[in-house]
Parts: C-alpha cells; structure tokens; sequence
C-alpha cells in the first residue's frame, strides 16, 4: 500500500510541475521534453532500489542513485509548497469570480482573451523565476543543516527524590538515526566521536536506528560499537527497525553493544544510586510484529527498588501508558521536529509532543528532535541534536 502512495505521490509531483513550471517556460521545445522526461526519471528512479533488491547491484552505485534522488525530491517538495502557496489562493480567487460572474455580481474584465492570456503567462513565469530562485539555495543550505555533525544540547531532568549519587549524572541520548540510503558510515562515526566526547556515564538510543537490512547495511552500522559508556549503551526499537527485519536488527544491535529493551528493564547500580531502565517496542509495532506489541506496563513489571526510573520509547505518544505504569522520565525521538519547512509545523497535528521538554501528570518526557534525518538529506527550521542530560536533585 505504502509503495502505492509513493509512486501515486511521485505521479502528482511530475504532473504538477509539467503543467506549472515546464510548460508555461519561455524555451524551445526539445528543452521542454527534455525536462519533462528528467522529472519523472529523478522522482522514480529514487525508488530503484525496490527493482535491484537481490539483483547483486554494486552498493556504491545505489547510495550514488540515493543521493540524486533523495536530494531532488527534496528539492522538489519545497518547490511545490511553494508553488502551491502561489496557485492555491489564485484558483480561489478564480472561482470567486466564476461565481460572481454567474451570479451576476461582477462585470467581465475589459481583456482580450489573447493579452489576457500573455500577462497570466508572464506572471507565471516571473513568479516560478523568484520560487527557484529561493528554493535552490533553501535546499543547499538545509542539505548543509542535516549533514553536519549534531550540536549537543544540555537538558537537566529534576528528580524529586533523588539521592546524592546520582545527582549529575550524564545520560547522552541520540534518536533516529536512520542509516541507510544516504547515512553512511562516515557520518556515523563523527556522531559517535562527539558522543563519546561528552564522556556520559550512560548512552541511549531511541529508535529508527536504520533505514534498510543487516546485509544491506552491516558495515555502515560499524561505528556503532564504538559507543562507550560505563554503565552501557541502550537502545529501544523504533517504526522503522520494523520495516527493514526487527529480529535481525535486535540481534545486530546486541552485537555492536547497543542491547536491545523490548518490553522490559535492567537495573542500573552505580554504587551511589539505581537507575531502573525500561524500553518499550515502538508503539505501532503489533501491526507488524503482534508480539512486539508496545507496553510500559510491562517493561515496569516486577521491578526492583529503584530510585529513579528511566523509559526509552520512540515515540512521544507511549507518554500516556508511560505515566500510568510510574516511570519518573520518558525519553523519546521520532517527530524530527518536522524536519523540514513546512512539516515543522504540521507535525503538530499528528504527535502530542514534538520537541524538547515536557511534563506529563508526574512524568518528565524529553523529545528529542532526531540526529538524523529520514528521506530527502535536508533539515531547515529543525535542527538535529545529540542530547545530554543530567539527573538533577528536584
């Protein structure tokens, strides 16, 4: 179904530009097939990997296609965000006065249809001038965003009741990483220097840690067993682990030090305090793993004296299950902050929590806005992150 939407959304992408931008050009007409052949070539060609898959195709030469298709559907969603803030109010305003017209509210305007028809050309071809114009180096300057090492952002987590010990200590947490197309392993290693950098004395991952299979990407994940910390390296699962082989990735995950928390907890004792941990499934799971289905409940179960309790769950929506099982804090990723103008305000619509710190009835939940990014290598008015908190007496 979702492959459907994709090839149904790339189809709407090469109509609408065809028809808005390539069309209306003032260029000779081989220009003109030229781009309209190049649209869809670039929007589909993106989705190659779904033909190669087992084909034996030399990897290199797929994170090459990647890299083109992602960035031009990139470039191309932007584009049409805001060709579609130009054209929108415009059909409005037409059918406005195709109303007013048949109703008999307004005089037809003094134009013959032919200079009518030149100056809609004109504007048109103006206007898409200055919308390329600024989506060009929008896309450049967002590519840069999401490709550069994350700055680490300081979060404190008050605990009331927090013993002494454990008053200052680090837990450094990294979110959706999204290894895979276009997240290699060169980028990876730079953001595990710069965690390890930080020294934590804990590090969490959580969720959407890759973008493809264990075959596909055994040696981008390399870095990942670099990560040290001296009470461990933790991970949740995410949506996507679900949709590139959960099993295997959990398997992988262990093996490159990051253990897995399905449903459960470990106790942490560092000697002046423990910590209970617990990581959760991601919380749509069941629909493609029944029995990875999501439960703070039980990651709470049976635990031990603790004094304070830590949740890893991808998304922000587990907060509700979180709260009512009694964790004191919930640490989350998922939304990206939206990632991209203008998603970084309609995430709004669809997650309860989308950034930064909150409080939920009694539990703290900290969103991070992702390290990564997913799709099109772009991030503009969200920023990726590396968080390091600390554990504050309240």
């Amino acid at each position: 179904m979702w492959k459907f939407v994709v090839l149904a959304v790339a189809t709407f992408l090469t109509l609408y530009i065809g028809w808005r931008l390539i069309n209306p050009a003032s260029i000779r007409r081989r220009w003109k097939v030229a781009a309209w052949l190049a649209v869809p070539v670039l929007l589909f060609g993106q989705r190659l990997k779904w033909l190669v898959d087992g084909q034996g195709l030399d990897s290199d030469i797929l994170v090459y296609v990647n890299w083109v298709g992602y960035t031009f559907l990139g470039f191309v969603s932007l584009l049409v965000i805001f060709m579609l803030g130009r054209d929108i109010p415009v059909l409005c305003k037409r059918i406005g006065q195709k109303i007013s017209l048949r109703l008999g509210r307004r005089r037809p305007r003094i134009y013959t249809k032919k200079a009518d028809q030149e100056r809609r050309r004109f504007l048109l071809n103006a206007s898409n001038t200055a919308i390329l114009t600024a989506t060009l180096p929008l896309t450049g300057y967002s590519i840069f965003k999401a490709r550069s090492v994350p700055p680490v952002v300081p979060n404190e987590l008050p605990v009331i009741g927090l013993p002494n010990g454990l008053d200052g200590f680090t837990i450094a947490q990294i979110s959706d990483t999204h290894v895979g197309p276009t997240i290699r392993e060169d980028w990876l290693q730079a953001v595990v220097d710069a965690v390890n950098a930080q020294n934590p004395d804990m590090i969490v991952h959580t969720g959407d840690v890759v973008d493809g299979t264990v075959q596909e990407l055994n040696e981008a994940v390399a870095p990942f067993s670099n990560l040290t910390a001296p009470h461990g390296v933790w991970m949740c699962t995410g949506n996507h682990e679900y949709y590139s082989g959960v099993e295997q990735w959990a398997l992988k995950s262990d093996q490159l030090g990051m253990k897995p928390l399905l449903n459960e907890h470990r106790l942490i004792d560092t000697g002046q305090g423990r910590i209970l941990l617990g990581g959760v499934t991601d919380i749509r799971s069941e629909h493609m793993h029944p029995a990875h289905k999501s439960s703070p409940k039980a990651a709470m179960a049976n635990a031990p004296d603790h004094d304070v309790s830590i949740l890893l769950a991808h998304q922000p929506r587990s907060i509700y299950e979180a709260e009512a099982a009694g964790f004191n804090i919930q640490l989350s990723g998922h939304t990206h902050g939206g990632q991209y103008f203008p998603y970084n305000f309609a995430v709004h619509l669809f997650q309860p929590y989308v950034r930064g710190l909150h409080l939920h009835g009694n539990t703290l939940l900290y969103v991070n806005v992702g390290t990564g990014y997913w799709g099109p290598p772009m991030r503009l008015g969200s920023g990726p992150e590396i968080t390091l908190h600390t554990l504050r007496k309240a």
